[in-house]
């Protein structure tokens, strides 16, 4: 876990990501991504000149917010995780904090859930004399500043009927608890940051530090040819395959087509070979609702198989959920193994 930088003024920050240029003297390819507007903030007693967060158009009503209507900007940008804590507050020590290259985290817009994928850091931040007002527009103040937006400040009772799948800091989500939540949309990237502050936070004032910096999963396993996962069905009878999978659902994304493809080839160059697909999942969620998923991703990668000209017969679908982990569920890397296909040969 790196150290959290102390920041004695947070507007540095702001100062730093605009490269330095006075008031109304930015960047011209930021004069034309963003409005700039004479409004100004006070906060730990500077006064920050402060763009107004422009979208394109408004969202329809009801539907939440709409990443695609937030007007590109291009700040300046320091070095992830872009904002620190606010002054007299520090890293916390009970096990709140994390920091990972690639991982999911939901947000709340006000409406719905919005999934975001990337490099993710959160930081329990413990300290006195914040509240939660100060928290929310603390970032707001400079992710605006930046030219992002507000996406949404509430409380969890606003959230209705709706849960996080992965709660982390959140669970459980009470009524009282309070999030804001702000996006900076750049040429070639989206920054989320929540910040969160619990209805019961104990003795010492605390709240959570939620940063997001979206990005594309830089794939460091190699793909498996079919000639290898051969050698391993002779060998052991499974070979355990990782096929990427929209959120949430049994669509197989782009990406690992050609995984499809190596075991298309598989089964045509070995005709008796017939395969169980199996489904598994981490224990994320629900027992009843992870079985239901993992059996329909193994039923989506056999239909994607027999699209192909592959005989349904040689293929059984199944899904055993969480049931079957080969690795520890209390760690990421742990629930990243579990997540998988694996390929079953039928004698």
């Amino acid at each position: 876990m790196h150290d959290v930088p102390q920041s004695p003024i947070l507007a540095l920050i702001v100062g730093l990501a605009l490269g330095g240029c006075g008031k109304g003297e930015e960047p011209a390819e930021q004069q034309t991504a963003v409005d700039t507007s004479p409004e100004s903030t006070t906060m730990a007693g500077d006064t920050l000149s402060r763009p107004s967060p422009v979208l394109d158009t408004l969202a329809p009503a009801g539907s939440g917010f709409d990443v695609n209507r937030v007007r590109v900007v291009n700040p300046q940008l320091g070095q992830f995780p872009f904002f620190s804590l606010i002054e007299g507050y520090q890293q916390g020590e009970y096990g709140e904090n994390k920091d990972v290259a690639f991982d999911r985290y939901e947000f709340f817009d006000g409406t719905k859930i919005i999934p975001v994928e990337g490099r993710l850091r959160t930081i329990e931040a413990s300290g006195q004399g914040a509240s939660a007002f100060q928290v929310f527009k603390t970032y707001e103040s400079l992710v605006t500043g930046l030219g992002g937006v507000k996406v949404f400040e509430g409380k969890g009772e606003d959230m209705g009927d709706l849960e996080f799948n992965e709660m982390r800091h959140r669970h459980p989500v009470y009524g009282g608890d309070q999030m804001g939540v702000y996006m900076l949309r750049t040429p070639d990237r989206e920054i989320w940051v929540e910040g969160y502050v619990k209805e019961h936070r104990g003795i010492r004032d605390t709240y959570f530090l939620t940063i997001v910096e979206k990005k594309a999963l830089e794939v460091k396993a190699a793909l498996l040819p079919a000639e290898e996962m051969k050698r391993e069905l002779d060998a052991k009878g499974h070979v355990a395959l990782y096929i990427n999978f929209d959120f949430d659902k049994a669509d197989i994304r782009p990406e690992s087509q050609p995984i499809i493809d190596e075991i298309v080839k598989l089964l045509q160059t070995n005709p008796s070979l017939n395969l169980t697909i199996e489904g598994h999942t981490d224990d994320v969620g629900e027992p009843d609702y992870n079985r239901q998923l993992s059996d329909a991703r193994a039923n989506s990668v056999v239909a994607a198989i027999t699209t192909r000209g592959i005989q349904a017969g040689r293929l059984k679908a199944i899904g055993y959920g969480e049931d079957k982990p080969i690795a520890d569920n209390t760690t990421d890397d742990g629930r990243a193994k579990n997540r998988r296909v694996e390929l079953v040969k039928i004698d």
